[in-house]
């Protein structure tokens, strides 16, 4: 093997020429084979190409190093147009099927012409060793940019442009596989922010070999197990979507400065990704929303099927997680001088102290006119007045892309009502009035009032209602029961009375909620083992496939013994048939004890009951 004389143009010699940076080495004799292993058994390093010369190009300085290549700039030797110049490792050349599927990705990325993705200019080979001429890139890698964690605004600015490239190269069926940030590169933009430059498209496609088989030989690894989908750590084919997923991964690096998955050693990497479920960057990083950390999530899935179907899906998702939630339209009371009635309109705020009602139908009050209004806001209702300042007509509406109404100012500026005014649209709750100091005697009126009513889980206790009362005895009584309790509310009480008079509420308010609704009662019946509730349900109208329904969920929750409670049930028919009553109906109660909600045993019981008391028994069509 000849090998080229060298050259240093250095004006200090250097003890090993072959590590001088401005190295240029003279063009080999024609047909003369420059094999890069020989260089390496003449003690020159195959890797360092300074001043070489690849087709029109003449390298100056390495740019950065990978796995696959090394990269270069490099000037055209006439013109000294600026290129990046990437060539293959000289020992990763005795691949063939590597340098052919090299070359054939190379040819498909000519296809992708897209600003975010690098543009590659030229594909050829240099005695045998592969090599891309790109543009040359000057700015920053998305790694060194995001040493900390990013504002939610420019993350989503940059993933979107990502997003942008996925779809580019999708569309012409490239699979990046290798997403990363430094495989992001960021051009800094004369009004501020970056363009994003997506590199190195299908390497990582390149490494690919056949499920179970592992480039070994090559001392290469199939992506970077921090950003690789869980179907691209498994061996499983793999398409865009496994794109989407290192997508939600560099996302949440960027919004919160760490990764999702990380370990000790690459295999707990590529487990995490297959086992563990994606974290909410928002509980690890409060500034990030959480309609962001949903989309993130998503992008994450474990399945293909569950993650966004397209590049532009996520973009579209990243950058609706970031818009403001429209305000919701307010519902306000209206009522003018000498009307009967408010009238309820829909509207939304208009500036700072101004609304806008949507009227379809009929006239608006004049212009300037004082209105009474009762807003209801997300935190509340707040009184107040205003008045008409302008009128839209349908015909304006139509002209302006808006609904008709009229505009309204309000007309309470203090700082107070303001105030009051953004926390309830806000959706806060309405300041809490100072209480009075309470009295002695209302003090005692409460506490007496307060005894009618007692905890526990006896829901007829609290109501103060027999335990077989009909359904509108409840509901009156409870009606009755916050008549009294709700003007406590108003009074100067303690806190402590305060705080019993709630609890008192709330209480009554679960008791209507459960013995109000034939259903819930039935299966509250069934807990206190109340078989005359359950009867008076029956006899109310509950029909027996609600009551099977009800018996149903029961008797999962319960887990009761059903076998003993049918052996109960058949020794009371023995019993009956003997006319041992009174044994008959303590084996029925024996039954209903363990399955309160037996039907046959119920109807049994009941007309056994009668009997024995000497009244006639209740119609058969009671229980429908």
């Amino acid at each position: 093997m000849q090998v080229p004389a060298l050259h240093c143009s250095c004006a200090t010699p250097h003890p090993d020429r072959v590590q001088c940076p401005t190295l240029i080495r003279e063009p080999a004799a024609p047909g003369a084979d420059l094999g890069w292993e020989a260089l390496g058994a003449q003690g020159l390093d195959p890797e360092n190409l300074t001043g070489q010369q690849f087709g029109s190009f003449r390298m100056v300085r390495e740019l950065g190093r990978g796995g696959m290549g090394t990269v270069w700039l490099a000037e055209h030797v006439l013109i000294q147009k600026r290129v990046a110049v990437k060539v293959l490792h000289a020992h990763l050349i005795r691949d063939r099927r590597l340098v052919t599927r090299f070359l054939s990705e190379a040819r498909t990325l000519t296809l992708i012409q897209h600003p975010n993705v690098v543009s590659l200019f030229d594909l050829n080979m240099r005695e045998g060793r592969p090599y891309l001429v790109m543009e040359y890139l000057e700015g920053q890698s998305l790694a060194s940019l995001a040493q900390e964690p990013l504002a939610p605004a420019l993350a989503v600015e940059l993933l979107s442009q990502v997003c942008d490239a996925l779809s580019a190269a999708h569309a012409h069926g490239v699979v990046h596989r290798d997403l990363k940030p430094a495989n992001v590169f960021l051009l800094p933009r004369e009004k501020g922010g970056y363009r994003v430059k997506l590199l190195d498209f299908g390497i990582a496609k390149l490494l690919s070999y056949p499920a179970g088989v592992m480039p070994t030989q090559s001392g290469t690894l199939l992506g970077t197990p921090e950003f690789m989908a869980p179907e691209q750590c498994s061996g499983a084919p793999v398409d865009g979507r496994a794109d989407l997923y290192a997508a939600g991964v560099l996302g949440y690096q960027l919004l919160t400065g760490q990764l999702p998955f990380t370990g000790s050693h690459p295999a707990e990497v590529l487990l995490a990704h297959l086992m563990k479920p994606p974290p909410l960057a928002h509980a690890h990083h409060p500034g990030v929303p959480e309609a962001l950390s949903r989309v993130l999530v998503r992008a994450m899935a474990k399945k293909p099927e569950d993650r966004f179907a397209t590049a532009e899906a996520l973009r579209q998702a990243l950058q609706e997680a970031l818009r403001p939630a429209p305000p919701p339209p307010l519902t306000v009371h209206m009522r003018r001088k000498g009307a009967d009635a408010p009238r309820v309109l829909r509207g939304e705020r208009a500036g700072r102290l101004g609304l806008f009602l949507y009227m379809e139908e009929g006239a608006p009050p004049p212009v300037l006119e004082d209105v009474a209004l009762r807003l209801q806001l997300p935190g509340g209702e707040l009184s107040c007045t205003g008045q008409v300042v302008r009128h839209v007509s349908a015909e304006q509406a139509r002209a302006w892309h808006m609904a008709p109404g009229f505009g309204l100012e309000l007309r309470d500026s203090s700082p107070d009502f303001l105030h009051t005014f953004e926390r309830l649209l806000a959706g806060g709750p309405p300041a809490a009035p100072v209480p009075a100091p309470a009295s002695a005697l209302e003090e005692a009126r409460a506490e007496a009032l307060l005894r009618n009513f007692r905890g526990g889980t006896d829901l007829y206790a609290v109501l103060g209602v027999a335990k077989d009362a009909p359904t509108d005895a409840i509901r009156r009584r409870a009606r009755e029961a916050r008549a009294v309790l709700e003007p406590l509310r108003g009074q100067p009480l303690s806190p402590a009375l305060r705080q019993r008079v709630e609890a008192a509420l709330a209480r009554v308010g679960e008791a209507l909620h459960t013995l109000g609704h034939l259903e819930r009662r039935v299966e509250h019946d069934a807990q206190l083992r109340n078989l005359e509730g359950l009867l008076r349900c029956l006899s109310e109208g509950l029909t027996v496939t609600a009551l099977e329904q009800c018996r149903a969920r029961f008797l999962s929750r319960q887990r009761v013994p059903q076998g003993r409670a049918t052996l109960y049930l058949a020794t009371g028919l023995a019993f009956a048939a003997q006319g041992e009553l009174h044994q008959a109906l303590e084996a029925y109660e024996q039954a209903l004890r363990i399955d309160p909600l037996h039907l046959e045993a119920l109807k049994r019981w009941r007309m056994l009951r009668a009997q024995l008391r000497g009244t006639p028994a209740p119609a058969e069509g009671a229980a429908r």
